[in-house]
């Protein structure tokens, strides 16, 4: 296993998990490169930072059960509503059996919480709009059509979309990135050790 990621890698074969058949994947890494994981973006690089492997997220260049942990922090935003599904379902496809799905994104029900509440303040570009307008269009500072975001999720629905599409232990956990509770949330879930996931929207 861990010969075929040093393949895969070509370079910085230190970044694979060092526990013996474990692999560790950060999809859609952009600038955020990761120790003991294997950063994979569409972006050949994203302020100054290299992914280890650069490819598309709808298409990912790795074989079948591949994965341990797949990490995905800010993400699955960035896709619109109708590709998410075959999107998500790539990712499972790299999962091994038993595999954990780790999604990190703004959390919408919050976002439409605080722009009620401070609805001039929270409605502009700069950063009192980060709880709010970049949860539903992304950082307007990027200046880029790849960072805006094209739906939103709040916990349920995302928790019933990887229950939809087969993923088990499906759950919120605390986030651990960027601006965490209460403008993000962690989603996981779990692939199912007998593989029973919905191919259906492939």
């Amino acid at each position: 296993m861990l010969e075929i990621a040093r393949r895969i890698l070509r370079r910085k074969p230190e970044l694979v998990s060092p526990l013996p058949g474990e692999v560790f994947l950060n999809l859609g890494c952009g600038d955020k490169i990761l120790p003991n994981y294997i950063n994979v973006d569409v972006a050949a690089s994203r302020k100054g930072q290299v992914p280890d492997v650069c490819c598309d997220l709808r298409s990912l260049s790795f074989p079948d059960a591949y994965a341990d942990q797949i990490l995905s922090v800010h993400v699955v935003e960035h896709f619109y509503q109708w590709e998410i599904r075959p999107v998500l379902l790539e990712w499972v496809r790299v999962l091994k059996p038993g595999g954990k799905l780790i999604l990190e994104l703004p959390n919408l029900l919050n976002a439409a919480k605080e722009l009620l509440r401070h609805p001039e303040k929270a409605a502009q570009a700069d950063r009192e709009g980060a709880l709010t307008m970049w949860v539903l269009y992304g950082d307007p500072a990027w200046k880029d059509p790849l960072m805006c975001h094209r739906w939103g999720y709040t916990p349920n629905s995302m928790k019933q979309l990887l229950v939809d599409l087969g993923l088990e232990h499906v759950r919120q956990e605390p986030a651990q990135f960027k601006k965490r509770e209460p403008r993000d949330m962690r989603i996981v879930g779990q692939k199912p050790v007998n593989e029973k996931t919905d191919r259906s929207y492939v």
